[in-house]
């Protein structure tokens, strides 16, 4: 499955099971040197995404860095857009900084994917 399918797939699916239907969640793509340009990290580690959410108005954003997602499992896709709608859960507590945010998401993003995991076994 081509990259874009896959993340628009895994997005229909995780805004569902999320509870993030009431949320207006878009997606935005972005290749070549946009994707370079935009998804640069200062410690030369690959972004996948970049997600931008408002808790006030219910508005998210995911950027996707397609480049990136080449050759990843669609299991891999789920994780990654797990972990950037846990993002959008979680966006009111950024008010003070990224850092305890990533570590909750990280955790939710197990989580979640366990709990996937576990219905597909149950």
């Amino acid at each position: 499955m081509k990259p874009r399918k896959a993340i628009n797939a895994a997005m229909e699916k995780w805004t569902y099971r999320l509870g993030l239907r009431w949320w207006n969640v878009g997606a935005i793509y972005h290749n070549g040197k946009d994707a370079k340009r935009y998804f640069k990290s200062a410690d030369g580690s690959v972004i996948y995404a970049r997600t931008f959410a408002d808790w006030r108005y219910c508005d998210a954003f995911v950027h996707f860095n397609l480049p990136a997602f080449g050759g990843m499992s669609a299991d891999d896709i789920e994780r990654v857009i797990v972990h950037e709608l846990c993002h959008v859960l979680v966006n009111e507590m950024n008010a003070t900084g990224i850092d305890h945010e990533e570590r909750v998401v990280t955790g939710l993003t197990k989580a979640f994917m366990w709990t996937e995991q576990f219905a597909k076994e149950g």
